[in-house]
């Protein structure tokens, strides 16, 4: 979206009182794993779980709508590089990426930043692991899934992709997944599906077409694809069904929670003293030495490098398109504002 300078104006002001931004400038000390022009990452000093990495863009942005489309392709095509070097670090076989998006769905920090922690079975983390017992409206559905093409194609329709043609074919290993749930979009790249029991009303999960199960393994583009798809989602779910916050997770490789090792993001729409007030953790201090952590996932990321050669065409965020009008319950302010200032444009 384009930011107004009112907006503009407003950031200056939190940007002098964000901790974050302070981490950044170097005026805190911080654990920096890795940091380029546009992004850093730093160890969590509250970590959930070892080797828990904040990635943030070293601009102020409180929420995802206001991040401008060159810096979200740069960060978001970051991840499958930072994700290899956090699991090789670690030595984990598997991990999370967390994103919450307004308070109702534990957004703590004024900076907007993703959460990625490491997996394997056996870490005595649950937090992510769903209860699948909501269902959605049937007019609901339809409305979500008449919506989300059109939102995807208008995106396409402004950034012409050489490979997107169509709907594309599905891999074997999403045979299973295609037949039981019910498909709201999807290309050549990303199946998105209403399972017919979710989370949250309202789940939707997405898988990737290009790689089954390990994030690291997608390239720049497939990346920012995966998860601008699921910023759409986001912004989906919530203008549709007026939820008041998401959560975005992916789950990539095997866990506890994720036996299969599958990679998917889910898209879970969140409202005020929802039943998933579990999936936020409280911090803890750790018990371990942080520096020695930091070192290690330090060591890999060295050759993380965005240059010119992998950057992919910028993305567009979402112009929200009308839907059919359901009376909400409450709003997340900020988002609803972040999202109106976007239908202007």
């Amino acid at each position: 979206m384009q930011l107004t300078p009112e907006i503009k104006a407003q950031l200056a002001e939190q940007k002098k009182q964000c901790i974050f931004c302070k981490l950044i400038a170097g005026e805190i000390e911080a654990k920096t794993v890795f940091q380029d022009d546009v992004t850093i990452a730093m160890l969590d000093i509250n970590p959930i779980i070892k080797g828990h990495t904040l990635f943030m863009l070293k601009e102020h942005y409180p929420i995802m709508p206001y991040i401008p489309a060159g810096e979200f392709t740069h960060y978001f095509g970051l991840v499958p590089a930072l994700t290899h070097a956090i699991k090789e670090g670690i030595l984990s076989t598997g991990i999370n990426v967390f994103i919450a998006n307004g308070g109702p769905a534990g957004q703590r920090a004024p900076h907007f930043l993703i959460h990625f922690l490491p997996r394997e079975n056996g870490d005595g983390f649950f937090n992510f692991m769903f209860k699948k017992n909501a269902s959605l409206e049937e007019e609901n559905i339809k409305i979500l899934a008449n919506n989300f093409p059109i939102m995807m194609n208008n995106h396409f329709q402004r950034n012409p992709a050489s490979w997107h043609t169509g709907k594309g074919n599905v891999p074997s290993y999403l045979t299973g997944i295609y037949e039981s749930t019910t498909v709201v979009y999807e290309d050549e790249k990303v199946l998105c599906v209403i399972p017919h029991k979710g989370a949250a009303p309202g789940h939707i999960e997405i898988y990737s077409k290009i790689e089954e199960k390990n994030i690291e393994k997608l390239s720049v583009d497939d990346s920012a694809h995966l998860f601008y798809t699921a910023s759409f989602a986001a912004t989906l779910v919530f203008e549709g069904l007026k939820v008041h916050g998401t959560n975005i997770i992916l789950k990539s490789g095997t866990s506890d929670d994720n036996p299969q090792g599958k990679l998917c993001i889910h898209v879970l729409p969140r409202m005020q003293n929802d039943n998933l007030q579990n999936i936020v953790w409280e911090p803890k201090q750790p018990k371990y030495d942080l520096n020695s952590v930091a070192s290690k996932i330090k060591d890999k990321t060295w050759k993380i490098k965005y240059t010119e050669e992998t950057k992919v065409s910028p993305i567009v965020k979402p112009s929200v398109i009308q839907i059919k009008e359901i009376t909400p319950k409450s709003t997340f302010d900020e988002i609803q504002k972040a999202i109106k200032e976007i239908q202007k444009d």
